[in-house]
């Protein structure tokens, strides 16, 4: 028998056999159905190879490795052998290179060189069943196998050898004539250093006079429970006097009068000084009940009123509209009860007049003794 190196596509002559075929001493027994089977495998891998060296998609991708895995199917039905074995290993790292989703194309064309050359020697061994000296597989069927062989050979693209060498350089070529285009625009240059800051200029016109604020709220708190309490005849009612945050009570609250900051009687000093002239522009108050009580008779309202004194003076005198907090209490008073209101005022104040709030309660349409204990706030709004 008479073959060639048909790999890189080398012009291939036919390969011819001769009557010494027979004397192979390493034999692979094959079947008649097993030899057609191998020939209709080689024929679909010749389509196959070439459509997906001509364009490696996945859909073709998936047509070849099917195809090798039905090749080692039948390689596994095979009786072993140094030469089926070695078929399997190939057939195996081609498989293996498949199922990447981008196998390297040098690295399967390294491997299907290797593995046509495995069949050739597999095609030498192949002995028909029943084994005899006779048994070697007919020329005819052997020269097909071979021309499979070849076809296989030829769809198989070379391995990308290494790069050759760098050339020597070409000569220089003639001087161009005129000046060539402009190029690109340089970057930005960096950013010069601050200069020296120049002189203060004029004075610009005075603006025009914004709106006037809101005002400033300035809040009232008793901390504690204060104690409120009205009389018969209403000349001797007790109130307490808000700070912030604190209080003091009782302090004797006369219809209309003054009330004198001094230590006899003591009532303690709970006014605050305005820094400024303004005005007194509204009252908030709120009180929550923390003694429960029953009130057989009448109602209980709570009063808030704003006092003010001059600069030099202890005496304030009540200024404004008093405050009357709803509802009013009646009946059960509960712990938790409350009662709130706010007012509009216009109080003019001076500077450095000095400003009291006193809570205390009235009974409306009845002179009655009363008693009620809660928590009280408030809050003006001065501008």
């Amino acid at each position: 028998m008479k073959h060639n190196d048909c790999f890189d596509h080398n012009n291939c002559n036919p390969i011819v056999f001769s009557a010494d075929c027979c004397k192979n001493p390493q034999s692979v027994p094959i079947t008649r159905e097993q030899l057609s089977q191998l020939i209709t495998l080689l024929n679909s891998l010749v389509s196959a190879i070439s459509a997906f060296f001509a364009n490696p998609s996945n859909a073709n991708r998936l047509v070849l490795l099917d195809l090798f895995n039905q090749f080692l199917i039948f390689l596994n039905s095979l009786l072993p052998s140094p030469e089926v074995n070695f078929l399997k290993q190939l057939t195996q790292s081609i498989i293996v290179l498949l199922q990447s989703p981008a196998p390297n194309l040098g690295q399967l064309s390294t491997l299907l060189q290797q593995f046509y050359s495995a069949l050739a020697q597999f095609f030498f061994a192949l002995d028909l069943i029943p084994i005899s000296c006779n048994s070697n597989v007919d020329s005819a069927t052997l020269q097909l196998l071979f021309n499979l062989l070849i076809q296989l050979i030829n769809a198989t693209p070379g391995a990308t050898g290494p790069t050759g060498p760098t050339g020597p350089t070409g000569p220089t070529g003639p001087a161009g004539t005129g000046a060539g285009p402009t190029g690109a625009t340089g970057a930005t240059g960096a950013t010069g250093a601050t200069g020296p800051t120049g002189p203060t200029g004029l004075t610009g016109p005075t603006g025009l006079t914004g709106a006037t604020g809101a005002g400033a709220v300035i809040p009232f708190a008793s901390g504690g429970p204060v104690a409120l309490a009205t009389v018969l005849g209403g000349l001797a009612n007790t109130g307490a006097l808000l700070g912030f945050g604190s209080s003091f009570f009782p302090v004797i609250v006369p219809p209309g009068g003054p009330i004198t900051i001094g230590p006899v009687p003591p009532v303690f000093d709970f006014a605050f000084v305005a820094p400024r002239a303004g005005t007194i522009t509204s009252l908030a108050g709120f009180f929550s009940v923390t003694v429960a009580v029953a009130l057989a008779l009448g109602s209980i309202q709570i009063q808030m009123q704003l006092y003010s004194a001059p600069a030099a003076s202890n005496t304030f005198t009540p200024v404004g509209t008093p405050l009357l907090l709803t509802p009013a209490f009646s009946g059960l008073i509960a712990i938790g009860n409350t009662s709130s209101g706010i007012s509009a005022q216009a109080i003019a104040v001076a500077p450095q007049d000095k400003i009291l709030l006193v809570v205390s309660s009235t009974t409306p349409g009845f002179d009655i003794a009363t008693a009620i204990t809660g928590f009280a706030s408030a809050g003006i709004t001065f501008v």
